[in-house]
């Protein structure tokens, strides 16, 4: 019985210890919170440059209550070395605490990096022990280090700003689409995809160092930048860029389902449309030996943001709708042929016709040889104010 009393008070006591005690914890004033990473190489020097932005836990409200509010939000660490591995080993030179990436938001990769090859920058991400793929990934139109050293205004932590920002462009635009994770991107270019990422361009002029001043500074637009354009990329290389007017055309044709108001000319008149896609159908069939791949796109319309024309009456709404059936139909058939000229699928025809037509025996030229027709059905839903302005009865 003394035995059997011994071995229970034992195994107790042992799991006593392992509830009580954690041996591998790490404090949070041990740690590096990384909110942010942006990656630089300069073809010239093969020199890779890591720019990890740390929160500062001592900009708020410290725990004594004294405020810490004339201190920098974040601190920007720039790591060089010849590659990944070597920054990894030498990070600690400069940082003096661990370095933890789980909370990080954004990544950020020049340009002249982003033209050279990304394999290596997305198995970085990727092969950190607690870093994140799920981090959306945008193209530095410009130098780095001028962004990642940048306060934006409202968010205080800059990772914040552009987090928030692409959510917002993502629901509330065609500038911007949701597949621009280190997730999606890994996912598309092993299938040979191309695919558009957006680009951050720069400030107006060089940021300031003192953050009291840039605190102060009641100019939103001086210090900051801007999500404007996409990078093009094929086989983990960016090979080209679109402006926002081709962006609007590319989310559109690829079924992406924001909001966004553009400008059209109609009976004279340019008038403000936003247009909000409900459906899009593909469908393929041949003819005379030709893939013909014919996409339709159900809009809807409003023209609550103009006053320059608003339709009174079924006949002018019906005008109305033809006419932008047509210009949507002409500008995204303009789009294609001028992606199809640089030899970027970026509306996946040659995925389709694979999918279509399995047993083609030249799916990539026929896809090159595949003619296009877009048909755009719009449905006007909303309409402006049909007050007339005031004046003068002479």
């Amino acid at each position: 019985m003394t035995n059997r009393y011994a071995a229970g008070l034992f195994i107790l006591m042992m799991f006593t210890a392992l509830l009580t005690a954690c041996w591998d914890r790490t404090e949070m004033n041990e740690l590096a919170l990384v909110s942010m990473v942006g990656v630089d190489s300069d073809p010239e020097s093969d020199k890779i440059t890591v720019y990890y932005q740390i929160i500062n836990p001592l900009s708020g409200t410290s725990a004594k209550g004294t405020s810490g509010g004339e201190q920098a939000p974040v601190y920007t660490y720039e790591i060089s070395g010849s590659s990944f591995g070597e920054i990894k080993s030498t990070i600690y030179k400069m940082l003096p605490r661990k370095l933890f990436m789980a909370h990080c938001k954004v990544l950020l990769v020049s340009q002249r990096a982003a033209k050279q090859d990304m394999r290596d920058i997305v198995n970085f991400i990727e092969m950190q022990p607690n870093g994140r793929s799920s981090v959306p990934m945008l193209i530095v139109d410009g130098p780095l280090s001028q962004v990642m050293r940048t306060l934006t205004p409202l968010e205080r932590v800059p990772s914040d700003t552009i987090d928030s920002r692409v959510d917002l462009l993502i629901r509330n635009s065609l500038l911007v689409g949701k597949q621009i994770k280190v997730s999606d991107v890994i996912e598309r270019m092993e299938k040979s995809d191309t695919i558009v990422l957006p680009l951050i361009t720069g400030m107006t002029e060089a940021p300031s160092s003192n953050s009291g001043e840039r605190s102060a500074d009641i100019d939103a637009n001086q210090n900051n930048f801007i999500i404007r354009g996409g990078a093009v990329f094929r086989d983990y290389r960016m090979a080209g860029k679109l402006n926002d007017t081709q962006l609007v055309w590319y989310h559109l044709l690829n079924g992406d389902r924001g909001r966004h108001v553009r400008q059209f000319q109609v009976e004279g008149k340019q008038v403000s449309v936003e247009l909000r896609l409900v459906r899009i159908k593909r469908e393929v069939f041949w003819k005379s030996d030709q893939p013909v791949v014919r996409i339709r796109l159900d809009l809807e319309l409003s023209t609550a943001y103009t006053i320059e024309f608003v339709p009174k009456s079924r006949n002018e709404v019906e005008r109305l709708e033809n006419r932008l059936n047509q210009i949507i139909a002409d500008e995204s058939l303009a789009f294609y042929q001028m992606i199809r000229e640089r030899g970027w699928d970026l509306l996946s025809i040659n995925d389709l016709l694979r999918k279509q037509t399995p047993n083609h025996p030249d799916i990539d030229q026929a896809a090159k040889n595949a003619q296009i027709e877009i048909r755009a059905n719009t449905r006007l839903l909303r309409t402006g104010s049909m007050s007339q302005p005031y004046g003068g009865t002479g």
